[in-house]
């Protein structure tokens, strides 16, 4: 069995295997630029989950559906920040 690191944060389990968690203590001690170029450089050349056709169709349609829901009055806005509230209280 290989070796793994398991740290929990804010209800979230991580676990990495031993060369990963090798990798990441390493990346700690770069200076905070490097770090954040290697970040992006990471986050590059993470490919985005193309999903199922319906899906996205579906997706699409539920879009279009909102904004005529809103362009007619159906629909009305809220602050950002009253949505992250609200929807922050439900899960905790």
């Amino acid at each position: 069995m290989q070796n793994v690191a398991i740290e929990k944060f804010e209800n979230v389990i991580t676990i990495m295997s031993t060369p990963t968690e090798q990798v990441f203590i390493e990346a700690l001690s770069l200076p905070t630029r490097q770090r954040a170029a290697l970040v992006h450089k990471l986050l590059l050349s993470l490919e985005p989950e193309r999903g199922s056709p319906e899906i996205e169709a579906a997706w699409k349609d539920e879009a279009i559906e909102r904004c005529r829901a809103f362009d007619t009055g159906e629909l009305t806005e809220r602050d950002a920040a009253d949505v992250m509230r609200d929807a922050y209280r439900k899960v905790k």
